[in-house]
């Protein structure tokens, strides 16, 4: 079942709390500046804590930088799986998903002068992190379609393997051209219609050919009585 606790969580503890308000200062101090321009004393000034306080919570200023390009995904992850946890239609759902992860996350990119930078930036830590929050992002994603196309057979494992390909692969490539974020949003809304355009023709044709196998042994029942009644015509000889 996909999760919408994130919605929901409950209060942080104080040290949890201040460590969060480090990330967030952070990421907005790495984005405005880069990552060579940052200052960690703005970093501090922006969570509320002294400077030598920062080291009680991350060993130096690559593990900062690590923590918070790693939290700004986890932020994103957690939005986008409490968007398809929610009601409505699946376009919508699936639309909020895709628009609070890759939309989001282009917008913000979008918006730093040090996009390149940040993102060149990646160590063996950052990468590490941010590929475990994609894979428990597809994984809620899997989910759910599962419960939105239940079935077990292979078609139906094939057909929602195919929607999970097309709905995590597809950003990249729709963003390949660099597109201004109005538009990168536009098609991430039309990926989303389409898909669930597909989920309801496939849903559609199970039901109708789960009615005519339905039908059939009525219609086998029926076809019997009806030859039954024409033998019984037949044997009946005039007096």
């Amino acid at each position: 079942m996909v999760d919408s606790s994130a919605a929901a969580a409950p209060p942080l503890r104080r040290g949890d709390a201040r460590r969060a308000a480090i990330l967030d200062a952070a990421i907005d101090e790495f984005s405005a500046n880069g990552i060579r321009g940052a200052s960690m004393a703005r970093i501090a000034s922006g969570a509320g804590v002294s400077r030598p306080a920062l080291y009680q919570y991350f060993a130096n200023r690559d593990d900062i930088f690590a923590s918070a390009f790693i939290s700004l995904f986890e932020g994103h992850r957690d939005r986008a799986v409490a968007a398809l946890a929610g009601p409505g239609p699946t376009a919508d759902r699936l639309d909020g998903f895709l628009q609070r992860f890759d939309g989001d996350l282009w917008e913000q990119l979008a918006a730093s002068p040090h996009a390149d930078e940040i993102v060149d930036a990646k160590t063996g830590q950052v990468t590490a992190g941010v590929m475990a929050v994609i894979e428990e992002l597809h994984t809620s994603l899997a989910e759910w379609l599962a419960e939105a196309a239940p079935g077990d057979d292979q078609a139906a494992r094939t057909r929602r393997q195919h929607w999970l390909d097309v709905l995590t692969l597809s950003p990249k490539g729709l963003r390949s051209d660099h597109p201004p974020v109005d538009r990168y949003r536009h098609r991430l809304t039309a990926l989303a219609r389409s898909i669930a355009a597909d989920m309801a023709g496939d849903m559609a044709d199970d039901m109708a050919e789960d009615a005519a196998d339905n039908a059939a042994p009525d219609r086998a029942l029926d076809s019997g009585s009806g030859a039954a009644r024409t033998r019984d015509r037949g044997s009946r000889r005039p007096r």
